[in-house]
């Protein structure tokens, strides 16, 4: 049963909120950096870990959150996600050491957005068919909402109570998150269905029960290796690697970078606001254009990120204010060009019925690099004891990405003719686990 409004739109909201607690607590880690730097005394590549593990972590849950959900059904998961996130900020406060530090903000909160994140994105889907797109488009919303809240928010709660009494507000405030992940109301699924299986596109017994199984079928849905030997799809995959290497970087580092131009740090935080706001709007504009018949998502893409890196690369001469808003400005909108169009081009590549298959896989790497990202910039950082290196680090492999892209549609077309049956009339075997869109 499908609703397509009524409490939908209450499911659609309540997904909203939990898009806009999650992402505005990752994005605006950086109104936080400098406080830890100076209180832990850690180095920046050992305090960026704090970042691409929380950020890591939320997004490589989705190897299991879709498992779990089909297990425990998306209102509990996500009530015990968030009250572990909550916890997880709260604890972290107490803690003796970085090592510790990490453990908790880092690896708890994270894998405790983890928990909410697919069951908010998937249970939209449950309740929406001809709204579908509308009603996740708004429900995503919320994560470049939340960097545009959430970065002032914390600067001014810094300012008031310190950082820690900051943690201890933000940390409530995503506890009130349980309020909306208690509007998750199920609805009646039917007879032999599974979240992994359908009875046109998988060997597996739709009537076997077993939970173990199914979060196997899971992981070997995820690992299917054998994509990579599709030269598009392995270009693609290495080219969205790349980027989120670099797709953190000037969220953490760009406030501290604005506080040694002698900015203040609520001025750093408005940058942070600019990102997000521009990645929201950006993700809907875009989507409208790629609606157009004459629009070539590739090449929008790929001009995007090449022009965003190559502008992350002259941050470093930025001396000004107004420049540095405008750099927030066009880098939010790369960012939120690539998520937008990252299913489509998916499926204009490999085709619809391998957009599940080519999404997990896709998703997965990217969360390998968002671990990686950020503290191989701080290392950069304390080697060259500037911040400029980080800069021209995300710089280099967003702009590298964005021109792996170009030739894309060719090598697509080159494959196609080459074997036109892997695209057309092959059907994969295994179906999907959830994924979650970052």
């Amino acid at each position: 049963m499908v609703v397509d409004g009524g409490w939908g739109w209450m499911i659609t909201l309540s997904a909203f909120v939990h898009s806009f607690l999650v992402d505005g607590i990752c994005f605006t880690f950086g109104t936080f950096l400098e406080h830890f730097l100076k209180y832990f005394g850690g180095s920046n590549g050992k305090t960026q870990l704090l970042s691409s593990m929380i950020s890591g972590t939320y997004l490589s849950m989705g190897l299991v959150s879709g498992a779990l959900t089909d297990r425990f059904g998306c209102r509990r998961l996500a009530i015990v996600g968030l009250i572990v996130a909550s916890v997880g900020l709260f604890l972290s406060t107490f803690s003796p050491n970085l090592d510790v530090m990490i453990l908790l903000y880092g690896i708890v909160s994270g894998a405790g957005f983890g928990l909410v994140y697919t069951p908010s994105v998937v249970i939209v889907g449950h309740y929406f068919n001809k709204r579908r797109a509308l009603a996740t488009g708004i429900a995503v919303c919320g994560s470049g909402i939340g960097g545009f809240v959430f970065a002032p928010l914390s600067v001014l709660l810094i300012e008031t109570y310190a950082w820690k009494g900051a943690l201890w507000i933000l940390s409530a405030i995503v506890l009130n998150g349980v309020i909306f992940a208690a509007f998750y109301r199920p609805l009646p699924s039917p007879p032999n269905t599974s979240a992994f299986a359908s009875s046109t596109d998988t060997e597996i017994d739709l009537r076997d029960n077993s939970r173990c199984k199914q979060l196997v079928f899971a992981f070997k849905q995820t690992f299917n290796l054998t994509l990579l030997k599709s030269p598009t799809f392995a270009l693609y995959s290495f080219s969205g690697f790349l980027v989120c290497t670099g797709f953190y970087i000037p969220f953490n580092f760009l406030p501290v970078f604005a506080s040694d131009l002698n900015l203040s740090a609520r001025e750093g935080a408005i940058l942070i606001s600019v990102m997000g706001i521009f990645n929201t709007v950006s993700r809907v504009l875009v989507g409208l254009l790629t609606d157009q018949s004459w629009a070539n998502c590739i090449l929008i893409n790929s001009t995007m990120l090449f022009i965003g890196g190559i502008a992350t690369c002259f941050v470093p001469i930025c001396t000004t204010y107004a420049i540095l808003i405008a750099y927030a400005a066009l880098f939010g909108t790369t960012v939120g060009t690539f998520v937008a169009l990252k299913s489509i081009i998916l499926v204009e590549l490999k085709g619809d019925k391998w957009l599940s298959k080519t999404l997990g896989l896709v998703n997965f790497m990217i969360s390998i690099s968002v671990f990686i990202g950020s503290p191989v910039a701080g290392a950069l950082s304390d080697l060259t004891e500037s911040y400029d290196a980080a800069f021209y680090f995300a710089g280099g492999t967003i702009g590298l990405a964005g021109l792996m892209c170009f030739p894309l549609r060719y090598i697509a077309r080159w494959e196609h003719d080459r074997s036109p049956q892997d695209d057309e009339t092959k059907e994969p075997r295994l179906t999907s686990m959830r994924t979650v869109h970052m």
